[in-house]
Formats: structure tokens, sequence, C-alpha cells
């Protein structure tokens, strides 16, 4: 039986998922960000990610999907979930345009209803994908890098400093909403615990949720440029 804290996760991922699903296209871009927020924020979803994406490739597999009249996902729950999540990640970053994709690969009269074709064909999945990967185990323990620890050490001595700075300026801004704050802060400690636990692919997936969470938050800039520049010295990135 899954531990509680996993299944708090799943329900809370389903949660986002139910509302994207329910919501109209024009709440889409929203409702990407909270679903990837979750993931970013809760280490157990995170771990989730981090095992399905090992040796994945997305190119390899947008590819096959694409290659079909019909968009056709990966037949794995793994891949599944590391394949949604890291095509959720490209609409966000607008590295592929959310509009065109659906007007391509869901094409309808009526826009509305290639947007809940879309849903249907892909948000569901996901979560369908999840919890079948739940029910495989009861809790996906955290995934610990055994080589180059001293190279973790050496980019979190350097990294943690920001990171600090960062909650220290996200909670004393009195501008910020407290459903914002509560936000940036929990993704931030979620970057703070992937260090903690010395894992490079959890540290590579939080910092891109925490990038895409902070990228209109003009206090944090100049912290989340050093942290990139850290991270690209080191090829974490």
């Amino acid at each position: 039986m899954a531990s509680k804290n996993v299944v708090s996760a799943y329900s809370l991922l389903t949660e986002r998922c139910n509302s994207m699903m329910e919501s109209k296209f024009i709440m889409s871009s929203n409702c990407i960000v909270a679903i990837l927020k979750v993931v970013a924020s809760i280490p157990c979803l995170t771990n989730y990610v981090v095992k399905c994406s090992q040796n994945f490739s997305f190119d390899q597999e947008f590819e096959k999907a694409a290659s079909s009249s019909k968009f056709c996902l990966p037949s794995s729950n793994l891949d599944k979930v590391a394949f949604i999540t890291s095509l959720l990640y490209k609409f966000d970053r607008k590295e592929i345009d959310l509009t065109k994709f659906i007007k391509v690969y869901f094409p309808s009269n009526d826009f509305e209803n290639s947007y809940r074709m879309f849903c249907q064909d892909i948000i569901a999945p996901y979560l369908i994908a999840f919890n079948g990967i739940l029910k495989e185990e009861d809790e996906v323990k955290p995934i610990v890098v055994d080589d180059n620890i001293s190279l973790i050490d050496a980019i979190k001595n350097q990294v943690v400093q920001y990171i600090t700075g960062l909650i220290s300026i996200v909670s004393d801004d009195d501008m910020l909403k407290d459903e914002k704050k509560a936000d940036y802060l929990e993704v931030l400690n979620g970057f703070y615990y992937a260090f903690e636990l010395n894992n490079v692919k959890m540290i590579k997936v939080v910092w891109i949720g925490l990038k895409s969470l902070l990228a209109n938050y003009r206090l944090a800039n100049s912290y989340m440029q050093a942290i990139e520049k850290i991270l690209s010295q080191y090829a974490v990135l």
C-alpha cells in the first residue's frame, strides 16, 4: 500500500490535472504552471520523474509520437510520465507552441473541442501513468547519485548562499501575495532538498521548475543568474 505522503501528493496532482481538464484553453498556461509546480516542489513526485527520465530521450519519443496520423504516447507508464512532464515544460518555456500543437495534432472545427481532446489524450493519461507507477511500488525512494559526490558538494557550497538569499528575500517581501509567497518558498525549499540528496537529476528537474516560477519576479533575477552560471559551469544544465 502506498504511503500517506505519496497518496497525498498524487491527490494534489490529480486536483491540478482535473482543474486543467475542466478549464477553458485561456487558462491552460496557468494550469500547466500549477501542475509543474506540484511536480517540482513535492520530493516524492520529483523522484518519480527522475526515475522515469533515466535513459529517456524526449526528442526520439516525440518523433515517434508525431509519426502517425494520431499523436501516440509511449506505451509504458515510466515513459509516459517522462514524456508528458517534458512536454509540459516545453509548453511552459514556449519551446513548443501549445496552440499550434493542439491545432496540428487535435484538429477540430471548434478549438475548445480540440483543447478537450488534448486534455483527454495528454493530461488524463499523465494521471493514469502516475497512478500505475504508484501501484507498482509503495514509494519511490530518493535516488542518490553515488559518483561525483565531491562535485555536488562543490556546487552546493556555492549555490546554497543564493538559495538562502532568495528564501530571505521572498520571506521579507511584503508586496507578494501570501499564496505566491508560499509557492515560491515551497519550490525554493525543494531545490535546497535536491542538493541535500546529492541528486544531479533532481537538481536539474527542480531548477527548471524554479526558473519558470520566478521568471517574472524581478528581485530574484541576479540570484537566479548567479545560480544558473554555477550550474552551467559544472555541466549540470
